[in-house]
């Protein structure tokens, strides 16, 4: 409940806020920009997505692969343990063998676990320093726009409820479409510690 009280609460500064500002700019103009559709429906977007998919598959097939190991590793213990449980004679004081073989193995799947983890962390570095140099681009073709049109305020279309006659989406999404249709997108490797 308290949630919902706050929420209400900073909707509602939001919405005076954005009144106040309305009358500040009321002889301003202003346009509105979809940015998530420019990057979702522009070629150079899709192309990056293409390339991030790609990228990955490959992190994830590594990781399968390693995993697969582990879990074969893992299974083998496991029947061993077993076999012996089913005996009656596990004693790791008498097969210090295997307490050394599930510590190593406690320790393979820890070490699998941050390797996942900078795997999703280098996949998120590879988006950002991929997107980065379309959001450059972008920056230089809204500046030409705001110059056109004597712009004094661009507002995402995400911050508001209508914008229609001061929507520059399309002319955006068009000129990004004519200056860069890809973009390179290479994978970022992030420094490893050493375990």
């Amino acid at each position: 409940m308290k949630l919902m009280s706050k929420f209400y609460r900073g909707t509602i500064a939001a919405i005076a806020t954005l009144v106040i500002s309305v009358g500040a700019y009321a002889q301003s103009t202003i346009l509105v920009l979809d940015q998530k559709r420019v990057i979702k429906e522009s070629t150079v977007g899709q192309h990056i997505e293409s390339q991030l998919d790609t990228i990955a598959q490959t992190m994830a097939a590594e990781l399968k692969s390693s995993s697969s190991t582990l879990q074969s590793e893992a299974n083998t213990l496991k029947s061993e343990m077993e076999a012996l449980s089913a005996a009656g004679t596990v004693d790791f004081s008498t097969r210090p063998d295997l307490q050394s073989r599930l510590t190593t193995l406690a320790g393979k799947s820890q070490k699998q676990q941050y390797e996942a983890a900078m795997k999703e962390r280098e996949l998120a570095k590879t988006e950002y320093v991929a997107y980065q140099k379309v959001r450059e681009q972008l920056r230089g073709i809204l500046q030409q726009v705001v110059l056109e049109r004597n712009a004094d305020v661009v507002i995402d279309r995400s911050a508001i409820i209508y914008g229609k006659p001061a929507d520059i989406t399309d002319v955006v999404l068009s000129r990004l479409n004519s200056q860069m249709t890809s973009v390179q997108v290479t994978r970022e490797h992030l420094p490893r510690q050493a375990q």
